[in-house]
């Protein structure tokens, strides 16, 4: 299954779009660059693949395809009857900057569709999305596991200050 991705540019720069597929690095031939001010392109992501938009001066935004994968924590597991975002099968995380979009859709032979456009001031805009529906999302940048000390120096101070 593929999802194909729309991008309209309105800014004052040209965007480059690009698969980023298998974990390897995009290559200049595999990427294609939508003009300044009115622009557009395509990027065709298969299941397990993700693809990239670059938009200078506002960095990078990435569409990862992630199949028949849940997000856990942002379904309604306990509910009687599941509304009908939880019970699409097929799902696409979206990752810029610090905002996450959760989009998913049920699976079906037709590809589905996002039209996306980056405005006059570099803003990305999620115009129409051809079947399902997205939900914004909080995923942390970083995680610091428990068995970490934030502080290093917080340990040997209370081991110093204990008595032998």
């Amino acid at each position: 299954m593929k999802i194909n991705i729309n991008v309209t540019n309105r800014y004052g720069y040209d965007i480059a779009i690009y698969p980023y597929n298998n974990g390897a690095l995009p290559n200049k031939e595999a990427g294609q660059v939508v003009s300044k001010l009115e622009g557009s392109g395509e990027l065709t992501v298969g299941t397990g693949e993700s693809g990239v938009i670059e938009i200078p001066g506002m960095g990078s935004l990435v569409l990862m395809f992630l199949g028949q994968q849940k997000l856990a924590n942002y379904h309604d597991k306990f509910c009687e009857q599941p509304d009908e975002f939880d019970q699409c099968e097929q799902m696409v995380l979206v990752r810029y900057k610090t905002t996450e979009l959760y989009w998913r859709f049920p699976t079906s032979d037709k590809s589905p569709s996002l039209e996306i456009s980056v405005n006059e001031l570099g803003t990305v805009c999620f115009d129409k999305t051809s079947v399902g529906s997205i939900r914004q999302v909080s995923i942390p940048e970083l995680f610091i596991p428990p068995v970490f000390c934030a502080d290093p120096f917080a340990q040997e101070q209370q081991e110093d200050s204990q008595p032998s």
